[in-house]
């Protein structure tokens, strides 16, 4: 079970570093992805800022929200965040410094039902995997 903070996810739709590693962990059958509601909006915010600075075109941020809906719909498991995962957000926050998303993703993830060993968490932020491995996630960092 693989749980993509948006961090990660992103390097789906865009070239960069890390996006050879995110590719192959998708497209690895065996894999179960999974993402919470709120990656839904931040990817489409990130296609919008890259819109807006002029770094790709109308048609093409348009053409990417439609490759990241299909994707999500047909091949990860999206799961709502819902007042426990606030609940545990407010402590990471308080506890470990994080930033309002980092925490809402952390928390999502350290949330699911399946004993933690058996989650990584797939993450593109190195302070965020830092907490994410003192919580007991497994971490993946594609751009290391």
């Amino acid at each position: 079970m693989l749980f993509f903070d948006t961090s990660a996810l992103i390097k789906r739709y865009a070239d960069e570093r890390g996006t050879q590693t995110v590719d192959q962990l998708i497209e690895t059958p065996e894999n179960t992805i999974i993402i919470t509601s709120l990656s839904v909006i931040e990817i489409a915010s990130a296609f919008r800022r890259k819109y807006n600075r002029g770094d790709i075109t109308k048609e093409k941020r348009d053409n990417l929200l439609v490759s990241f809906f299909e994707e999500a719909t047909e091949r990860f498991t999206v799961i709502p965040v819902d007042e426990r995962i606030f609940e545990s957000a407010f402590a990471l926050v308080l506890d470990d410094d994080l930033r309002t998303l980092d925490s809402l993703q952390l928390a999502a993830a350290v949330s699911l039902p399946t004993p933690n060993p058996d989650i990584t968490f797939v993450c593109a932020d190195k302070e965020l995997v830092d907490v994410a491995a003192q919580h007991g996630l497994a971490t993946n960092n594609p751009r290391d």
